[in-house]
Protein backbone atom coordinates (compact mmCIF):
# COMPACT_ATOMS: atom_id res chain seq x y z
CA UNK A 1 0.00 0.00 0.00
CA UNK A 2 1.56 3.54 -0.84
CA UNK A 3 1.74 6.27 1.64
CA UNK A 4 0.33 9.77 0.41
CA UNK A 5 2.52 12.62 0.77
CA UNK A 6 1.60 14.95 3.64
CA UNK A 7 -0.73 17.69 2.09
CA UNK A 8 -0.25 21.21 3.51
CA UNK A 9 -2.96 23.38 4.64
CA UNK A 10 -4.78 24.89 2.22
CA UNK A 11 -4.40 28.86 2.28
CA UNK A 12 -6.70 31.29 3.24
CA UNK A 13 -7.89 33.76 0.83
CA UNK A 14 -5.40 37.01 0.67
CA UNK A 15 -2.93 35.69 2.51
CA UNK A 16 0.48 35.95 0.56
CA UNK A 17 1.78 33.12 -0.72
CA UNK A 18 4.21 31.07 1.10
CA UNK A 19 7.97 31.86 0.65
CA UNK A 20 10.98 29.12 -0.47
CA UNK A 21 11.23 27.95 2.91
CA UNK A 22 7.81 28.09 4.37
CA UNK A 23 4.68 25.94 4.14
CA UNK A 24 2.15 28.11 4.72
CA UNK A 25 1.68 26.97 8.33
CA UNK A 26 1.55 29.46 11.47
CA UNK A 27 3.89 31.86 12.63
CA UNK A 28 5.11 30.88 16.24
CA UNK A 29 4.58 33.59 18.84
CA UNK A 30 7.21 35.93 19.17
CA UNK A 31 10.42 34.90 21.30
CA UNK A 32 10.10 30.68 20.09
CA UNK A 33 12.80 29.34 18.33
CA UNK A 34 11.27 28.70 14.17
CA UNK A 35 10.20 24.91 13.97
CA UNK A 36 11.56 23.27 10.51
CA UNK A 37 9.97 24.58 7.55
CA UNK A 38 8.29 27.49 8.93
CA UNK A 39 8.98 31.83 9.56
CA UNK A 40 8.34 34.08 12.19
CA UNK A 41 5.89 36.84 10.77
CA UNK A 42 7.95 40.12 10.72
CA UNK A 43 6.41 43.58 11.47
CA UNK A 44 6.62 46.99 9.28
CA UNK A 45 9.59 49.20 9.77
CA UNK A 46 9.85 50.86 12.96
CA UNK A 47 10.42 54.75 13.01
CA UNK A 48 13.36 56.65 14.21
CA UNK A 49 13.50 56.56 18.45
CA UNK A 50 11.18 53.15 18.36
CA UNK A 51 12.46 49.96 18.78
CA UNK A 52 12.38 46.74 15.99
CA UNK A 53 12.44 43.20 16.12
CA UNK A 54 16.26 41.27 15.94
CA UNK A 55 17.27 41.41 11.83
CA UNK A 56 15.39 38.97 10.05
CA UNK A 57 17.64 36.21 8.19
CA UNK A 58 17.01 38.66 4.56
CA UNK A 59 19.14 41.57 6.55
CA UNK A 60 22.62 41.74 6.06
CA UNK A 61 25.36 42.57 8.67
CA UNK A 62 23.41 39.48 11.30
CA UNK A 63 25.60 36.41 11.96
CA UNK A 64 24.31 33.84 10.19
CA UNK A 65 24.07 30.59 11.29
CA UNK A 66 21.84 26.76 10.21
CA UNK A 67 19.58 27.19 7.62
CA UNK A 68 19.99 30.99 6.99
CA UNK A 69 18.64 32.17 10.93
CA UNK A 70 21.30 34.22 13.21
CA UNK A 71 23.26 32.50 15.57
CA UNK A 72 21.75 33.38 18.52
CA UNK A 73 18.41 34.19 19.92
CA UNK A 74 17.23 36.17 22.82
CA UNK A 75 13.55 36.32 23.60
CA UNK A 76 12.38 39.88 23.62
CA UNK A 77 15.39 41.48 22.02
CA UNK A 78 14.34 44.86 20.52
CA UNK A 79 17.44 46.91 18.31
CA UNK A 80 17.33 50.72 18.47
CA UNK A 81 16.36 52.90 15.77
CA UNK A 82 18.82 55.77 15.84
CA UNK A 83 16.84 59.43 14.36
CA UNK A 84 18.39 60.29 11.06
CA UNK A 85 21.48 62.66 10.65
CA UNK A 86 21.99 64.09 7.48
CA UNK A 87 23.86 66.92 8.66
CA UNK A 88 25.52 68.75 11.68
CA UNK A 89 22.90 67.47 14.00
CA UNK A 90 20.39 64.67 14.76
CA UNK A 91 17.18 65.74 13.55
CA UNK A 92 15.50 65.62 16.89
CA UNK A 93 15.52 67.77 20.52
CA UNK A 94 19.02 68.12 21.08
CA UNK A 95 21.29 68.38 24.02
CA UNK A 96 24.27 70.97 24.98
CA UNK A 97 27.19 68.86 23.70
CA UNK A 98 24.94 68.17 20.68
CA UNK A 99 24.47 71.83 19.83
CA UNK A 100 28.25 73.00 20.59
CA UNK A 101 29.51 70.54 18.37
CA UNK A 102 26.79 71.33 15.65
CA UNK A 103 27.84 74.84 15.77
CA UNK A 104 31.53 73.75 15.46
CA UNK A 105 31.17 72.00 12.63
CA UNK A 106 28.60 74.29 10.70
CA UNK A 107 31.51 76.68 11.04
CA UNK A 108 34.03 74.64 10.00
CA UNK A 109 32.10 73.27 7.16
CA UNK A 110 31.51 76.82 5.85
CA UNK A 111 34.75 78.06 6.77
CA UNK A 112 34.64 80.82 3.81
CA UNK A 113 31.23 82.29 4.64
CA UNK A 114 31.26 82.18 8.17
CA UNK A 115 34.72 83.15 9.56
CA UNK A 116 35.18 84.89 6.21
CA UNK A 117 32.09 87.26 7.06
CA UNK A 118 33.28 87.82 10.92
CA UNK A 119 36.37 89.13 10.27
CA UNK A 120 35.38 91.46 7.72
CA UNK A 121 32.94 92.61 10.44
CA UNK A 122 35.65 92.61 13.02
CA UNK A 123 38.02 93.94 11.06
CA UNK A 124 35.78 96.73 10.23
CA UNK A 125 34.85 97.56 13.85
CA UNK A 126 38.66 97.35 14.40
CA UNK A 127 39.59 100.09 11.42
CA UNK A 128 36.81 102.04 12.19
CA UNK A 129 37.45 102.45 16.00
CA UNK A 130 41.48 103.06 15.32
CA UNK A 131 39.82 106.00 12.93
CA UNK A 132 37.99 107.32 15.36
CA UNK A 133 40.41 107.35 18.22
CA UNK A 134 43.00 108.96 15.57
CA UNK A 135 40.85 111.78 14.55
CA UNK A 136 39.99 112.13 17.95
CA UNK A 137 43.50 112.37 19.72
CA UNK A 138 44.63 114.55 16.60
CA UNK A 139 42.10 117.10 17.47
CA UNK A 140 41.80 117.44 21.05
CA UNK A 141 44.53 117.86 23.53
CA UNK A 142 47.57 115.98 23.44
CA UNK A 143 48.27 112.90 26.15
CA UNK A 144 51.07 113.85 27.28
CA UNK A 145 50.37 117.87 28.04
CA UNK A 146 47.26 116.07 30.28
CA UNK A 147 50.15 113.45 31.55
CA UNK A 148 52.10 116.56 32.53
CA UNK A 149 48.90 118.47 34.05
CA UNK A 150 48.92 121.40 31.48
CA UNK A 151 45.43 121.81 31.21
CA UNK A 152 42.59 123.40 32.80
CA UNK A 153 40.07 121.82 34.30
CA UNK A 154 37.67 122.86 31.70
CA UNK A 155 39.75 121.32 29.08
CA UNK A 156 40.01 118.17 30.76
CA UNK A 157 36.68 117.88 31.17
CA UNK A 158 36.25 117.85 27.18
CA UNK A 159 38.81 115.52 26.83
CA UNK A 160 37.02 113.05 28.70
CA UNK A 161 33.55 113.87 27.21
CA UNK A 162 34.74 113.47 23.93
CA UNK A 163 36.54 110.32 24.52
CA UNK A 164 33.34 108.80 25.46
CA UNK A 165 31.66 110.02 22.76
CA UNK A 166 33.95 108.61 20.42
CA UNK A 167 34.33 104.97 22.48
CA UNK A 168 30.33 105.09 22.52
CA UNK A 169 29.94 105.31 19.07
CA UNK A 170 32.56 102.74 18.39
CA UNK A 171 31.04 100.39 20.51
CA UNK A 172 27.13 100.76 19.12
CA UNK A 173 28.74 100.36 15.34
CA UNK A 174 30.33 97.14 16.84
CA UNK A 175 27.23 95.64 18.06
CA UNK A 176 24.98 96.85 15.18
CA UNK A 177 27.32 95.29 12.61
CA UNK A 178 27.58 91.35 15.14
CA UNK A 179 23.69 91.46 16.08
CA UNK A 180 23.15 91.75 11.99
CA UNK A 181 25.85 89.00 11.33
CA UNK A 182 24.54 87.32 13.75
CA UNK A 183 20.78 87.09 11.59
CA UNK A 184 22.77 86.34 8.45
CA UNK A 185 24.97 83.55 9.74
CA UNK A 186 21.56 81.53 10.21
CA UNK A 187 22.17 80.49 6.47
CA UNK A 188 25.02 78.46 6.61
CA UNK A 189 23.99 76.71 9.55
CA UNK A 190 20.24 75.77 8.67
CA UNK A 191 21.75 74.66 5.30
CA UNK A 192 24.73 72.87 6.96
CA UNK A 193 21.56 70.88 9.26
CA UNK A 194 20.66 69.22 5.96
CA UNK A 195 24.32 68.69 4.52
CA UNK A 196 24.54 71.36 2.77
CA UNK A 197 27.66 74.19 2.33
CA UNK A 198 27.16 77.56 1.46
CA UNK A 199 29.53 79.49 -0.11
CA UNK A 200 29.99 83.28 0.84
CA UNK A 201 28.13 84.75 -1.79
CA UNK A 202 25.28 82.40 -1.85
CA UNK A 203 25.22 83.17 2.29
CA UNK A 204 24.65 87.32 1.19
CA UNK A 205 22.26 86.76 -1.39
CA UNK A 206 19.93 84.11 0.68
CA UNK A 207 20.06 87.12 3.55
CA UNK A 208 19.42 90.26 0.99
CA UNK A 209 16.16 90.97 2.15
CA UNK A 210 16.52 90.77 6.08
CA UNK A 211 19.65 92.98 6.10
CA UNK A 212 17.51 96.40 6.30
CA UNK A 213 15.45 94.56 8.74
CA UNK A 214 18.27 93.19 11.01
CA UNK A 215 19.76 96.24 11.31
CA UNK A 216 16.41 98.01 12.37
CA UNK A 217 15.74 95.22 14.84
CA UNK A 218 19.39 95.98 16.15
CA UNK A 219 18.86 99.66 16.34
CA UNK A 220 15.20 98.98 18.01
CA UNK A 221 17.39 97.34 20.72
CA UNK A 222 19.68 99.63 21.46
CA UNK A 223 17.26 102.15 21.17
CA UNK A 224 15.42 100.23 23.95
CA UNK A 225 18.46 100.18 26.09
CA UNK A 226 19.30 103.51 25.98
CA UNK A 227 15.79 104.62 27.26
CA UNK A 228 15.93 102.10 29.86
CA UNK A 229 18.98 103.19 31.44
CA UNK A 230 18.07 107.09 30.83
CA UNK A 231 14.57 106.34 33.05
CA UNK A 232 16.65 104.11 35.55
CA UNK A 233 19.70 107.03 36.09
CA UNK A 234 16.83 110.07 36.37
CA UNK A 235 15.17 107.86 38.87
CA UNK A 236 18.66 107.57 41.16
CA UNK A 237 19.41 110.59 40.80
CA UNK A 238 16.27 112.02 42.38
CA UNK A 239 15.79 109.12 44.72
CA UNK A 240 19.41 109.84 45.85
CA UNK A 241 18.96 113.58 46.12
CA UNK A 242 15.42 113.59 48.04
CA UNK A 243 16.25 110.38 50.10
CA UNK A 244 20.20 110.14 50.69
CA UNK A 245 20.87 106.99 52.12
CA UNK A 246 17.54 105.12 51.75
CA UNK A 247 17.32 106.71 48.12
CA UNK A 248 21.06 105.10 47.73
CA UNK A 249 19.74 101.81 49.14
CA UNK A 250 16.59 102.30 46.80
CA UNK A 251 18.92 102.79 43.51
CA UNK A 252 20.79 99.55 44.62
CA UNK A 253 17.49 97.60 44.41
CA UNK A 254 16.25 99.09 40.81
CA UNK A 255 19.60 98.37 39.40
CA UNK A 256 19.20 94.85 40.46
CA UNK A 257 15.92 94.99 39.26
CA UNK A 258 16.85 96.59 35.72
CA UNK A 259 19.82 93.85 35.07
CA UNK A 260 17.18 91.26 36.27
CA UNK A 261 14.60 91.89 33.76
CA UNK A 262 17.12 92.73 31.19
CA UNK A 263 18.64 89.70 31.17
CA UNK A 264 14.89 87.85 30.77
CA UNK A 265 13.92 90.08 28.35
CA UNK A 266 17.73 89.39 26.10
CA UNK A 267 16.80 85.76 26.56
CA UNK A 268 13.18 86.04 25.34
CA UNK A 269 13.98 88.02 22.46
CA UNK A 270 17.60 85.75 21.35
CA UNK A 271 15.60 83.97 18.07
CA UNK A 272 14.00 87.04 17.32
CA UNK A 273 17.10 87.31 14.28
CA UNK A 274 16.81 83.66 13.37
CA UNK A 275 13.37 83.69 13.06
CA UNK A 276 13.59 87.05 11.06
CA UNK A 277 16.04 85.26 8.36
CA UNK A 278 14.35 81.43 8.38
CA UNK A 279 10.76 82.57 8.26
CA UNK A 280 11.16 86.10 6.33
CA UNK A 281 9.52 88.25 8.95
CA UNK A 282 9.46 91.91 10.17
CA UNK A 283 10.36 93.49 13.01
CA UNK A 284 8.11 92.94 15.74
CA UNK A 285 6.99 89.43 14.42
CA UNK A 286 10.10 87.86 14.88
CA UNK A 287 10.03 89.99 18.32
CA UNK A 288 6.24 88.00 19.06
CA UNK A 289 7.75 84.61 17.22
CA UNK A 290 10.98 84.55 19.66
CA UNK A 291 8.56 85.13 22.68
CA UNK A 292 6.80 82.30 21.66
CA UNK A 293 9.08 79.75 21.04
CA UNK A 294 10.94 80.65 24.30
CA UNK A 295 8.02 80.17 26.36
CA UNK A 296 8.35 77.23 28.89
CA UNK A 297 11.76 76.91 27.34
CA UNK A 298 13.84 79.76 29.18
CA UNK A 299 16.06 78.01 31.77
CA UNK A 300 17.06 75.60 29.24
CA UNK A 301 17.66 78.57 26.38
CA UNK A 302 19.32 80.76 29.14
CA UNK A 303 21.62 77.79 30.20
CA UNK A 304 22.98 76.88 26.59
CA UNK A 305 23.50 80.51 26.05
CA UNK A 306 25.57 81.32 29.32
CA UNK A 307 27.59 78.29 29.11
CA UNK A 308 28.53 79.37 25.55
CA UNK A 309 29.23 82.72 26.35
CA UNK A 310 31.36 81.74 29.31
CA UNK A 311 33.16 79.42 27.39
CA UNK A 312 33.98 82.17 24.27
CA UNK A 313 34.95 84.77 26.98
CA UNK A 314 37.62 82.52 28.61
CA UNK A 315 39.31 81.46 25.75
CA UNK A 316 39.05 85.12 23.70
CA UNK A 317 39.89 86.50 27.01
CA UNK A 318 43.17 84.74 28.04
CA UNK A 319 44.27 84.85 24.36
CA UNK A 320 43.83 88.58 23.98
CA UNK A 321 45.81 89.04 27.56
CA UNK A 322 48.67 86.94 26.61
CA UNK A 323 48.43 89.08 23.15
CA UNK A 324 49.26 92.33 24.85
CA UNK A 325 51.74 90.64 27.41
CA UNK A 326 53.86 89.23 24.99
CA UNK A 327 53.56 92.86 22.65
CA UNK A 328 54.22 94.73 26.23
CA UNK A 329 57.78 92.79 26.00
CA UNK A 330 58.27 93.04 22.76
CA UNK A 331 58.03 96.78 22.80
CA UNK A 332 59.88 96.94 26.06
CA UNK A 333 62.98 94.69 24.51
CA UNK A 334 63.01 96.49 20.92
CA UNK A 335 63.55 99.77 23.00
CA UNK A 336 64.37 99.81 26.41
CA UNK A 337 64.03 103.54 26.72
CA UNK A 338 61.95 105.47 24.76
CA UNK A 339 61.42 109.01 24.28
CA UNK A 340 57.56 110.73 24.98
CA UNK A 341 57.34 110.68 21.53
CA UNK A 342 58.36 106.97 21.23
CA UNK A 343 56.25 105.88 24.28
CA UNK A 344 53.00 106.86 22.14
CA UNK A 345 54.38 105.20 18.86
CA UNK A 346 54.85 101.83 20.85
CA UNK A 347 51.34 102.36 22.28
CA UNK A 348 49.65 102.88 19.19
CA UNK A 349 51.93 99.98 17.14
CA UNK A 350 51.30 97.33 19.96
CA UNK A 351 47.73 98.45 20.36
CA UNK A 352 47.60 97.85 16.44
CA UNK A 353 48.81 94.40 16.65
CA UNK A 354 46.44 93.82 19.65
CA UNK A 355 43.50 94.71 17.74
CA UNK A 356 43.93 93.01 14.69
CA UNK A 357 45.05 89.31 16.41
CA UNK A 358 41.55 90.19 18.74
CA UNK A 359 39.85 90.70 15.66
CA UNK A 360 40.68 86.96 14.53
CA UNK A 361 39.62 85.82 17.72
CA UNK A 362 36.46 87.52 18.26
CA UNK A 363 35.66 86.68 14.28
CA UNK A 364 36.09 82.73 15.23
CA UNK A 365 33.87 83.41 18.42
CA UNK A 366 31.26 85.19 16.91
CA UNK A 367 30.68 82.45 14.00
CA UNK A 368 30.63 79.71 16.65
CA UNK A 369 28.22 81.76 19.00
CA UNK A 370 26.02 82.35 16.43
CA UNK A 371 25.65 79.10 15.34
CA UNK A 372 25.04 77.78 19.06
CA UNK A 373 21.94 80.36 18.73
CA UNK A 374 21.00 78.96 15.33
CA UNK A 375 20.91 75.70 16.34
CA UNK A 376 19.04 76.37 19.67
CA UNK A 377 16.25 78.37 17.40
CA UNK A 378 15.93 74.70 15.30
CA UNK A 379 15.80 72.89 18.53
CA UNK A 380 13.10 74.88 19.87
CA UNK A 381 11.17 74.52 16.78
CA UNK A 382 11.87 71.03 16.87
CA UNK A 383 10.45 70.67 20.03
CA UNK A 384 7.38 72.82 19.82
CA UNK A 385 6.60 72.13 15.78
CA UNK A 386 8.07 68.79 14.68
CA UNK A 387 10.57 70.50 12.73
CA UNK A 388 12.37 67.66 12.55
CA UNK A 389 9.78 66.19 10.38
CA UNK A 390 9.67 69.04 7.59
CA UNK A 391 13.38 69.01 7.45
CA UNK A 392 13.75 65.36 6.95
CA UNK A 393 11.03 65.84 4.41
CA UNK A 394 12.99 68.50 2.79
CA UNK A 395 16.05 66.50 3.03
CA UNK A 396 14.22 64.05 0.76
CA UNK A 397 12.82 65.97 -1.49
CA UNK A 398 9.36 66.30 -0.69
CA UNK A 399 7.12 68.46 -2.12
CA UNK A 400 7.33 72.27 -1.73
CA UNK A 401 11.51 71.33 -1.02
CA UNK A 402 14.09 73.78 -2.48
CA UNK A 403 17.51 72.27 -2.25
CA UNK A 404 18.77 76.17 -3.36
CA UNK A 405 16.62 78.00 -0.52
CA UNK A 406 17.07 78.15 3.42
CA UNK A 407 15.57 74.90 4.90
CA UNK A 408 12.37 75.01 6.76
CA UNK A 409 11.98 78.55 5.53
CA UNK A 410 8.37 79.97 5.41
CA UNK A 411 8.16 82.82 3.29
CA UNK A 412 4.71 84.88 3.65
CA UNK A 413 4.89 86.25 -0.20
CA UNK A 414 5.11 82.96 -1.82
CA UNK A 415 8.42 83.89 -2.68
CA UNK A 416 11.20 81.38 -1.62
CA UNK A 417 14.63 83.11 -0.70
CA UNK A 418 16.91 80.99 -3.35
CA UNK A 419 20.12 81.10 -5.15
CA UNK A 420 19.24 82.42 -8.82
CA UNK A 421 21.39 79.18 -9.63
CA UNK A 422 22.04 75.91 -8.92
CA UNK A 423 23.98 75.26 -5.95
CA UNK A 424 26.17 72.77 -7.81
CA UNK A 425 27.25 75.32 -9.95
CA UNK A 426 28.88 77.78 -6.81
Amino acid sequence: MTQEPDQAPARPAGEPRPGPNQQGGQAPPWGQAPQWGQAPQWGQAPQWGEYAPPPGPAQSGAPQGQYGWPQQQFPGYQQYVAPPKPGVIPLRPLGLGEILDGAFQAARRNGKAMFGSALLVQAFSAVLTVVLLTVFLSGGIPIMSIAEGNVSTSQLASFVVRAAATLLIAALLQTLTQMTLQGVLVVPVSCAVLNRTTTFKQMWYLARRRIVPLVGLSLLYMLSVGVVLAVVVLFAVLLIANLRVGGALLTLALVLAMIAGFLWIAVKLLMAPAAMVVENLGIFSAIARSWRLTGNNWWRTFGIWIVTSLIVGAITGGISTAVGFVVGIVGVLINPNPTPDQQILQAVLGQGVSLLITSVIGAVALAFQSGVLALIYVDLRMRKEGFDIVLMKEHEGGPGSDPDGIPGGLPPDGQPLKWPWSAAET
